[in-house]
């Protein structure tokens, strides 16, 4: 069965992934550089039929909520 969009986001093997990016990133908002602020990882570009943990690193990237936004 698949996995609804909404709910990869709650699925183990996203959060695993998310903390992996962030290490990466160093915790570091790619935009602005602040290091403070809570960090969430986006995705550059979505595939189609592609689950939220089956990225690459670099088709992630760390972002302050402001940036976020």
């Amino acid at each position: 069965m698949d996995i609804q969009w909404k709910e990869q986001y709650k699925h183990p093997n996203w959060q695993k992934k998310r903390l992996e990016v962030m290490q990466y990133r160093e915790f570091t908002c790619q935009v602005c550089g602040d290091n403070s602020k809570t960090i969430n990882v986006h995705h550059k570009a979505y595939i189609k039929g592609r689950k939220v943990w089956e990225y690459e690193n670099d088709q992630l990237e760390c972002l302050c909520e402001t940036c976020h936004k």
